[in-house]
């Protein structure tokens, strides 16, 4: 996520200050008093069809759901992953929800602080820091050192030419980033900087990279400058790395090279799985508050509005030409559209533009903090306008289950941590920045069984696979593996440019179009079959919807 700080910032921020995309500074442990009770729910979460946590700030309560003990301890105390060592295998794949009471937490807000109002507003995730760091203690029973050693880094040099910086007008001004959109050219940014030293840079953008940025330029004044991204067809970490990398060296002159970096690295002696909750627990934890949209407006998408966009300003949010699937799907914060029940064939066809004016004291800039409550406003004004009646259930449909062929998969160090994740392994090539590859996705599974591994099948391969996968291959014992396939959606449009080819040529047969689709990448790679058998599987049956809303 944190590669990708920078990109929202920008997208968000024609005013806004780009510091918004920095590395959060360590947490002091500025601990809430022993006295004072840790209201916090924690619980293995349910299954759901994701790899990755997502936190929510509402009002007096956060909420991290999905979230690994490496995640958990990852937040608390503001360090990467690869600077946490020890720990049982579980510690990178059980996943767990915690709700933490917080009577002090108020709606998030990009808002700078009026005491410092050229510095970047505060970090509402530094207040709940410590009660997560007291809920590991407490209720997972974490024991941990630290040491230091040598970890995955960056280091910034000068290039050999120099630096390409110009010195500060002012440098007795106060520091100052803002970011803006071209709005000519999709995909293209720019940052300008003025009166800003290497350090405050390194604050503001070295957050990009997934490693800490150690400065070794001997630079020591400030700057003033512009930086131009262009974030057009960029959809892996290394090419948004490279992005970065190429604009501060061509644009500044400032060499960021990969490199040990001796750090503090958190090693976990012990960790448990949570304790039980307090009876009680849901009358201590509020409940979010019942809000709903002031102002909102449904009509229909022109026919060349781009599809499936978000646009933020002020207190207002535009849900730019969704289908009414996808704008259920993101409503009611469902894997994919297949979990929509007696879904009529046009609900994936009309598309709607929808505009919002969020409640008082809701910043747009900042609704991806608070999703949990705009998905909700979102559900009531859906049901409201579209006369929605729902109910959850399940329904029949056809799935997968993973079964044996001949295993081609390594067998893992029982020792390791167990994990999935999108990518190569570590230090590793990723085979989709190679322009001459077929495949556009790759995940790699380390340590894990084939419940587990069936268990992420779904999140992993996207819309590929759209229901949970059932392990009937039998095997026993766990593996390490790597998938490199082709998503359909690049399948079908290879083949159709392919069969346009050989028209426009005068040829019968178009030329193959190389690729793996992930059933055949799964049996190619793995060893293993993916099946299709009709099965029952949650889903949010639509007992009425009509196709046009009422009257705005």
């Amino acid at each position: 996520m944190k590669i990708l700080r920078l990109a929202m910032a920008l997208l968000l921020a024609s005013s806004a200050s780009i510091l918004l995309a920095q590395t959060p500074a360590p947490a002091k442990d500025a601990l809430p008093p022993a006295t004072e009770p840790l209201i916090v729910d924690a619980h293995a979460s349910p299954y759901r069809a994701t790899v990755w946590y997502r936190m929510n700030l509402g009002h007096q309560r956060f909420d991290m759901r999905d979230a690994s003990i490496l995640d958990l301890i990852s937040f608390a105390f503001t360090r990467d992953d690869d600077a946490i060592l020890g720990g049982p295998a579980w510690i990178d794949f059980d996943h767990f929800d915690i709700v933490a009471s917080v009577p002090s937490l108020k709606l998030p807000s990009l808002k700078p602080d009026p005491a410092n109002a050229a510095g970047p507003p505060p970090d509402p995730y530094d207040q709940v820091r410590p009660i997560i760091k007291r809920t590991l203690e407490e209720r997972f029973h974490l024991k941990y050192h630290t040491e230091q050693r040598p970890l995955p880094g960056y280091i910034m040099t000068v290039a050999k030419d120099g630096a390409k910086l110009a010195e500060a007008k002012d440098p007795t001004a106060d520091p100052n980033c803002h970011g803006e959109q071209d709005k000519a050219t999709p995909g293209q940014y720019s940052a300008t900087c003025t009166s800003e030293t290497i350090t405050q840079f390194l604050a503001s953008f070295g957050g990009m990279y997934p490693h800490p940025v150690i400065d070794r330029t001997g630079l020591t004044k400030s700057y003033d400058f512009t930086l131009r991204f262009n974030f057009a067809d960029l959809n892996t970490r290394d090419a948004y790395i490279r992005a970065y990398t190429d604009a501060f060296s061509k644009q500044l002159g400032l060499v960021v090279a990969p490199g040990d970096v001796p750090q503090p690295a958190i090693v976990v002696d012990s960790v448990d799985r949570p304790t039980p909750n307090p009876p009680d627990i849901a009358k201590l934890i509020p409940a979010m508050p019942d809000l709903e949209f002031e102002v909102a407006t449904i009509k229909p998408a022109a026919d060349t509005e781009p599809r499936t966009t978000m646009r933020f300003a002020g207190s207002q949010v535009t849900y730019g030409s969704y289908s009414v699937q996808e704008i259920l799907v993101q409503a009611f914060q469902l894997p994919t559209g297949a979990m929509l029940g007696n879904a009529p064939p046009w609900l994936d066809h009309t598309r709607y533009t929808i505009l919002v004016k969020l409640p008082p004291d809701m910043d747009a800039r900042a609704v991806w903090q608070n999703q949990d409550q705009v998905d909700n406003m979102l559900q009531k004004l859906l049901v409201d306008r579209f006369q929605i009646k729902y109910h959850w259930g399940e329904q029949t449909q056809d799935g997968y289950v993973l079964l044996a062929g001949t295993p081609k998969m390594k067998k893992a160090d029982p020792s390791s941590h167990s994990v999935c994740a999108f990518g190569p392994p570590p230090g590793e090539k990723d085979v989709r920045n190679n322009p001459d590859t077929p495949f556009d996705h790759e995940f790699y599974c380390q340590n894990v069984t084939m419940d587990q591994f069936a268990d992420v099948a779904q999140p992993l391969t996207g819309s590929d696979i759209k229901n949970r996968v059932a392990n009937k291959t039998g095997l026993a014992g766990s593996y390490d593996f790597t998938v490199d396939y082709t998503s359909g959606r690049k399948l079908r449009t290879d083949a159709a440019a392919a069969d346009a080819a050989a028209k426009q040529a005068g040829d019968d047969t178009a030329a193959p179009t190389g690729g793996l689709s992930v059933v055949d990448a799964f049996r190619k790679e793995l060893g293993l079959r993916l099946e299709k058998q009709p099965g029952a599987y949650p889903a949010l049956i639509l007992d009425h919807i009509e196709q046009t809303p009422t009257a705005n």
